[in-house]
């Protein structure tokens, strides 16, 4: 069994956790709400919120033929990257089936960065093996707080730190005393801020102390993911199955509503052809349900017949109803289409939901 390790940030977000409410996500245990879930949601839409984001997989590859594997390994071409910058990517199975989603950074000319809401290392590390290439996983020694709302960047300046960056990009800095990694990766037009273990409660302290005027909330997994589903984006594990398996094709790119995170004039990526040959026939759609309970993993029906089935569901307190992403088929995909859900009304609808919580 794994043991479940403490962030970083675990001690001040006890003190702050009054609920004393837990949950383990990858490996970590962290605050599931510090109190009120739905209103740490709506201060990440309205002023600020903070909350712990060390349980993203982190993994540095480095080697001379870095970018080699890479441009092998992901759905678009590293080459394409600056120091400084990064791309939303997927690598595939052999048979083209998502394997993951995440982030790709580049650090330098033989560095870079995946970062992932769910870990893939073995294949990771098997493929970097072909090209002596180093991969190493980023635990213990970092930590990483999301600093999210309209007033995230009021926040970062009042702590000392210049929030000029543009989206999908980092820089390095030496903060008041500390070495930090400052970045815009994230799908709600946020901050990461970055640092070593030992300087976490310190980056804490003054986030929370520079946020005093801003009505910044600490917000724990279940604000989060609420933040996650309105931006529309399906996750691996929590909305599908990623295709692990030796010979597993599904779930394409395609049903998944990500073909965006594939550059077809890229040549190399594993699982290419495959990929491009799947059938279209069924996409992702938001839907809006017509009730305040969520009703994740539902069929979907039309006229009696299953059109498709909901992933992950939660109830939106910015559009006080019940959300879901849903896999259908391409005929009843239309925004505005109406279906049934668990003997409830449901509502196809463009995703995201709603805009990032801060641009």
């Amino acid at each position: 069994m794994t043991a479940i390790r403490a962030t970083p940030f675990h001690g001040r977000a006890a003190a702050s956790n009054t609920m004393n409410l837990w949950q383990p996500r990858a490996g970590w245990t962290l605050a599931e709400r510090y109190d009120d879930a739905n209103e740490e949601a709506l201060a990440a839409r309205l002023t600020c919120a903070m909350a712990d984001i060390t349980w993203r997989s982190r993994v540095m590859i480095e080697g001379a033929r870095a970018q080699e594997f890479l441009a092998r390994l992901m759905t678009r071409d590293p080459a394409a990257l600056e120091p400084g910058t990064a791309f939303k990517a997927l690598w595939l199975s052999d048979h083209g089936g998502v394997r993951g989603a995440g982030l790709l950074a580049r650090h330098g000319r033989e560095t870079f960065q995946i970062i992932s809401a769910a870990c893939d290392l073995d294949w990771i590390v098997r493929g970097a093996a072909l090209f002596d290439v180093r991969v190493r996983e980023v635990l213990d020694e970092e930590g990483m707080l999301a600093v999210v709302g309209p007033y995230a960047a009021k926040v970062l300046e009042a702590a000392g730190l210049d929030p000029a960056l543009e989206p999908l990009g980092f820089r390095k800095l030496f903060w008041r005393g500390l070495d930090v990694t400052l970045s815009r990766l994230g799908e709600h037009g946020g901050y990461e801020i970055a640092c070593k273990a030992d300087d976490a409660p310190l980056v804490w302290d003054r986030i929370a102390k520079a946020g005093l005027s801003h009505a910044l909330k600490p917000a724990g997994l279940a604000a989060m993911d609420i933040l996650d589903l309105e931006a529309g984006v399906p996750r691996p594990v929590r909305d599908y199955t990623p295709a692990q398996g030796g010979f597993d094709a599904a779930p394409t790119p395609f049903e998944l509503g990500l073909e965006s995170l594939i550059d077809e004039s890229h040549l190399l990526f594993n699982g290419r052809a495959a990929c491009l040959a799947a059938p279209r026939s069924r996409t992702r759609v938001g839907i809006e349900l017509d009730g305040d309970a969520p009703l994740p993993h539902a069929p979907l029906t039309r006229a009696g017949l299953e059109v498709g089935r909901t992933l992950h569901s939660l109830y939106s307190p910015a559009l006080r109803c019940a959300i879901a992403l849903a896999i259908v088929g391409n005929g009843a995909a239309a925004p505005g289409t109406l279906l049934t859900c668990g003997g409830v009304s449901a509502r196809v609808v463009e995703v995201p939901f709603l805009p990032a919580p801060s641009a």
